[in-house]
């Protein structure tokens, strides 16, 4: 009797788990209508796009500039743009009109509560991006605590 009931327990648990699980996987879902998400597809396939229509147009000599690790990524990114041509800086800036033209789209769908919700988001994310850097830290700090014990113990 007393296996039944510890089983029934356990099931119980383990189904208040998987729906807390699928609760949270959601992350975006909950945010955004299925309309918005939508729309953030295809901002993302028009980038993707727009991307691969630009570097198909690059030259020889640029795809060289841009695969050249002796230069800085900043002098990299100099030394391209330099070298465009005026339909590719046209190209350029025809995509960016689009991407901006489809983000105030976006915007304009947004409510307040998805933007109260997506700010939280945001505060949740670099909270828990801090606390790896510090985990990071850490665990950097105990690899040298050990380099050094290790050293005592040899010397």
């Amino acid at each position: 009797m007393k296996t039944v009931k510890i089983t029934l327990i356990l099931a119980a648990m383990a189904v208040g788990q998987f729906a807390v699980a699928q609760d949270k996987a959601q992350g975006k879902e909950k945010i955004y209508t299925p309309e918005q998400i939508e729309m953030l597809k295809a901002q993302k396939a028009a980038m993707k796009e727009n991307r691969e229509e630009f570097k198909s147009s690059l030259t020889d000599e640029q795809l060289a500039i841009m695969q050249n690790k002796e230069l800085s990524k900043k002098a990299r990114r100099e030394a391209l743009s330099a070298s465009f041509s005026d339909g590719q800086k046209a190209i350029m800036e025809a995509n960016r009109s689009e991407i901006k033209a489809l983000r105030d789209a976006f915007r304009a769908t947004i409510t307040d509560e998805q933007k109260q919700l997506m700010k939280e988001r945001r505060k949740k994310m670099k909270k828990r991006i801090g606390n790896m850097k510090d985990r990071k830290e850490q665990l950097k700090e105990r690899k040298e605590n050990i380099k050094k014990r290790r050293k005592k113990k040899k010397g």
